[in-house]
């Protein structure tokens, strides 16, 4: 034995004996342990204990004298060398269960790794990965969304919306704990399908807006809970919604095409996800923080194009957009055009630059006030339409369509001297002898017309008597047509030609773009609503009046009116002694069969019908006028029962979506106008020819690439869409995730 081994067993009894002290002791080992100094610790006592019940003496001896342990054999390791160089991707778990497989040697992954190192052949890490590849039906979506993170639109709406929440915070609503008591149909916190079926649930669910705030437990809102990258995340979901919703062909966003929100926004989100969030924001009444703030966003970045216009004064603009509102309750009325009938209603009010862009946006239920509301909208966004620094002394026209030329409005353009307005007239508003003076005749610069300056006397439809003189001109074109326009700009600075041409400029600029607007974003759609119950008073105030007339002219006429019931009454009886007649005679090949005794009855009921309604015309000749005019008054009193009430409708979402629905708009105007070069291609062209292409999107670690599918059948509108996805490719935009956007067509 030599001296190695000796002092191996030597310590291997010291250890033996010591466990078996600790073992035979009344104190517990912990106790044992603290009371007395022990060469080893507490955990490596319990491991000689197992060895030594195991193995005996044997299992405590020292052999790292020996050499250590090598599980990988001269042939595990050849075989681990061939099988990484005959295919170096293969990872280490891989070539842990190939040794296994083929010679029984289970190693861990590490004992594999300091091999390869060890022999100069480690494996690269992190391993290099394909680039992940989806397709996608909306491809050309990302090219609005690279512009909407790129012009800065997803950060800005983000920031508008928590400087609200922000603000929102710090009121009372937002400090005032508001829990039902009524818990019915709850269960943990969650609304079960019986809570859905309450009936005072049933009952508010489309109620106005202004009293479910009342009730509203503004604190557990989840706008209050998200973070910011959330919010741009949803602002990039809404503003695709007319894109996946094609012009707003359904409401949900759980089409197959809604699938594009994966990559447009980030996140495949789920229609009540996006419900909800436009729900939170019509609660906390945020669309005219986000209307306004984008006036000034949307006029910085038209600011830089370096636009201009040709005629020296600066035109705004005005239009509305009437849309359908079909619902069962009395709500308020206007003229449909796109429909051609009067029925429910919203009305947009749109306030447009001089180059077509939509600038502003204001809804109202029922018949907008657009001539008396126009001053005060421009009130709203006139810091925002100027811009940084000192005020500029521009002459500003609002341009109106006939529909906004009452003498109301004229008279408030009148008593201020910022803004001058350019209007038509409708033909039956032209009269030659309301023509206080004509000028001579001069030829458009811009046209085939004569142009004639005149002064006009207008009349106030409310408020007789009252006469406004106004300048107008009549255009007289060559192909026979005559139209009049008004105007406030003076006749010394601004010619007849000019006011002409600026007025005729809102087709190409505004009205031709408006309508493709129209089609394009879903604007003659009606988002959710509420209803909130109104009494009307103008129907009230026009039914007591209507009463009291009847019970004048009941007064008067009592005479003949009495003569005219016991007539009516008469002749009533014999018409019922006729019918029974009548019903009691069989018909027999188209003739009745009457009796001797029943024709002599009908004759003489016949002589008496007659003669009943000869009295009543005798006395409609005489009474007749006073007559009439009691059954008017009448049949309008009839006709007004039952609509003491009207259902105003909630407008706030509606704004919300407009706010949205117009970026979009300005998102694509940017494109045509930046990338494609000037572009008069339509807003439903691009839509259907590049928004919907299909792409291919590979995603690596650091660059996000869209690779477009080029259509064989548009080559022209190919080459035309290249240099423009280069000029976005210089940009270099980040996404969402920070990743670079490269676009390609394939």
């Amino acid at each position: 034995m030599n001296r190695s081994t000796a002092g191996g067993k030597s310590r291997a009894e010291k250890i033996a004996a010591m466990v078996e002290k600790i073992a035979g002791s009344d104190l517990s080992v912990d106790e044992f342990f603290r009371r007395y100094t022990v060469p080893f610790s507490r955990p490596q006592y319990f491991r000689y204990q197992a060895r030594l019940a195991a193995q005996g003496l044997a299992g405590l001896l020292d052999g790292r004298r020996q050499g250590n342990r090598r599980k990988l054999t001269p042939e595990a390791e050849a075989f681990l060398r061939g099988a990484h160089q005959s295919n170096p991707q293969r990872s280490l778990q891989e070539m842990c269960q190939s040794l296994y497989a083929t010679l029984g040697i289970e190693v861990d992954r590490s004992t594999v790794g300091r091999f390869l190192h060890r022999v100069g052949e480690s494996i690269v890490w992190p391993r290099p990965q394909e680039p992940e590849r989806v397709t996608t039906s909306g491809g050309g979506f990302e090219i609005l969304a690279a512009l909407a993170l790129h012009l800065g639109w997803v950060a800005h709406t983000a920031e508008v919306i928590a400087h609200s929440l922000a603000r929102f915070r710090r009121s009372a609503a937002y400090r005032q704990e508001r829990v039902g008591k009524d818990r019915k149909g709850r269960r943990a916190g969650r609304f079960t399908v019986a809570y859905n079926q309450r009936r005072d649930v049933r009952e508010q669910r489309f109620a106005s807006v202004e009293e479910k705030r009342e009730d509203k437990n503004y604190s557990r809102m989840g706008l209050f809970q998200v973070s910011g990258f959330i919010l741009e995340r949803k602002c990039l979901g809404i503003l695709a919604f007319p894109l996946i919703t094609l012009n707003g062909g359904t409401r949900s966003a759980n089409v197959p095409l809604g699938n594009a929100l994966e990559h447009f926004c980030g996140f495949n989100y789920q229609h009540h996800t996006l419900d909800k969030f436009l729900r939170e924001l019509k609660y906390l009444g945020l669309a005219e923080d986000l209307l306004r703030d984008q006036v000034g966003f949307w006029q910085e970045h038209w600011r830089k194009l370096g636009e201009s216009s040709e005629l020296p004064f600066l035109c705004y603009y005005v239009d509305g957009n009437t849309k359908a509102l079909w619902s069962q309750k009395r709500v308020k009325q206007n003229k449909v055009t796109m429909l051609g009938r009067v029925m429910g209603c919203l009305e947009q009010v749109f306030v447009h630059d001089a180059f077509g862009h939509p600038v502003y946006l204001e809804t109202y239920a029922g018949k907008a006030p657009l001539g008396a509301r126009i001053l005060g909208l421009m009130e709203k966004i006139e810091e925002a339409l100027e811009g940084p620094g000192p005020p500029l002394r521009v002459t500003r026209v609002i341009v109106m369509d006939a529909a906004s030329n009452g003498v109301a409005t004229l008279r408030a353009f009148a008593e201020q001297d910022r803004y001058h307005y350019i209007t038509a007239l409708d033909d039956n508003q032209w009269n030659p002898r309301k023509v206080r003076e004509q000028g001579r005749a001069k030829r458009y610069y811009y046209g085939e017309a004569t142009l004639r300056d005149c002064q006009l006397e207008l009349e106030d439809s409310r408020e007789k008597g009252y006469l406004v003189v106004v300048r107008a001109i009549r255009i007289d074109w060559d192909h026979g047509k005559t139209t009049v326009l008004i105007t406030s700009l003076p006749r010394e600075t601004v010619g007849a030609s000019l006011v002409v041409k600026a007025y005729f400029d809102r087709w190409p600029h505004e009205e031709l773009q408006f309508r493709s607007m129209k089609s394009f974003a879903c604007l003659n759609r009606v988002a959710g609503y509420g209803k909130k119950k109104l009494s009307d008073e103008t129907v009230r105030a026009k039914q007591k009046e209507l009463g009291a007339r009847i019970t004048e002219w009941r007064k008067k006429l009592a005479v003949p009116l009495e003569a005219m019931a016991g007539q009516e009454e008469r002749l009533a009886l014999s018409m019922e002694k006729q019918r029974r007649i009548h019903s009691r005679c069989p018909i027999v090949k188209g003739r009745r069969v009457v009796e001797e005794e029943s024709q002599v009855r009908l004759t003489s009921l016949g002589r008496e019908i007659a003669q009943y309604r000869r009295q009543m015309k005798s006395i409609q000749a005489e009474w007749g006028k006073d007559l009439k005019r009691l059954r008017n008054y009448e049949q309008q009193w009839l006709r007004l029962q039952g609509k003491d009430f009207v259902y105003q409708i909630d407008v706030e979402l509606d704004q919300i979506m407009g706010f949205f629905r117009i970026s979009l708009v300005n998102l694509s105007c940017w494109f045509l106008r930046e990338c494609l070069g000037r572009s008069s291609m339509s807003l439903s062209k691009l839509l259907h020819t590049i928004l919907l292409m299909p792409a291919e999107i590979e995603l690596t670690k650091e660059v996000r690439r869209v690779k477009l599918r080029r259509n064989p059948k548009d080559p022209e509108g190919m080459k035309k869409l290249e240099p423009a996805l280069e000029r976005l490719n210089e940009l270099r935009i980040q996404h969402l995730d920070q990743k670079r956007i490269e676009f390609v067509l394939g």
